[in-house]
């Protein structure tokens, strides 16, 4: 039975993913298993993909001082009047950005509700703007700016801005079309020696190793890796099974 190696360079970090082929699905394992999830392992399980998704993207496109920043409201609005004022605010910091001569405006932002009242975490590439300008731009409450650490891994801070519990049927965050996509380069492998594990590119060092199964295509070995001199910020792990 044929297995696969994919690939994934996002930034720093360095993903490896060993599967069989899909075709194996129906035969060795079921693609029915699903089915019996309850409701709430499903949504654990659709949360841990969509935290994977998102720590690619952001170490594919951010890094050392670029900025992460927490727009908060200071009265409760509908839902589509925060929608209404998070584009607006994007629009303005466009125009300011151009202003100031600075790149097009790169974002990721998610919108969660801590009891009852909305804010927004936005990741935005490097300007030099102060608390006070900020916070004129944003215009709805209060702001909380920081500079993101030396490159490395950022899961934990996709888990952070995805703790929450998203609404059925609503996007988990929204992104700038100009962000790049981590690099995906899927390999056919050699079934015959099981025994031969994945191993990191050179000058990366393996951050995590494990294997876990997968209701789709069964048995899979996983490998995370950070470039020399990047630091892991994906502590306080959570368990890799999907």
């Amino acid at each position: 039975m044929p297995r696969y190696r994919k690939h994934i360079w996002a930034g720093d970090v360095y993903e490896c993913e060993e599967y069989y082929s899909p075709r194996a699905i129906g035969k060795k394992y079921n693609r029915g298993q699903n089915e019996l999830l309850t409701s709430e392992e499903q949504k654990e399980r659709n949360l841990k993909l969509a935290r994977r998704k998102l720590s690619r993207l952001i170490n594919a496109n951010f890094r050392q001082g670029d900025l992460f920043i927490t727009l908060t409201y200071r009265k409760r609005l509908s839902r589509e009047e925060i929608k209404r004022e998070l584009r607006n605010f994007l629009s303005r910091l466009r125009r300011w950005r151009k202003k100031k001569g600075l790149s097009s405006v790169k974002y990721i932002v998610v919108t969660e509700s801590e009891s009852g009242r909305e804010h927004h975490h936005l990741l935005v590439n490097a300007m030099d703007i102060t608390l006070k300008e900020l916070t004129e731009l944003w215009g709805n409450g209060r702001v909380m700016i920081s500079q993101l650490e030396p490159g490395g891994d950022y899961t934990g801070l996709a888990r952070y801005i995805t703790k929450e519990n998203i609404k059925e049927y609503e996007k988990r965050w929204s992104t700038s079309r100009n962000l790049v996509q981590p690099k995906v380069v899927v390999k056919k492998i050699n079934s015959a020696n099981p025994k031969k594990k994945p191993k990191p590119p050179k000058g990366y060092l393996v951050v995590e190793s494990s294997e876990y199964f997968s209701e789709e295509i069964g048995p899979i070995r996983y490998l995370k890796a950070i470039r020399l001199g990047g630091d892991d910020y994906g502590t306080g792990k959570e368990k890799t099974e999907l």
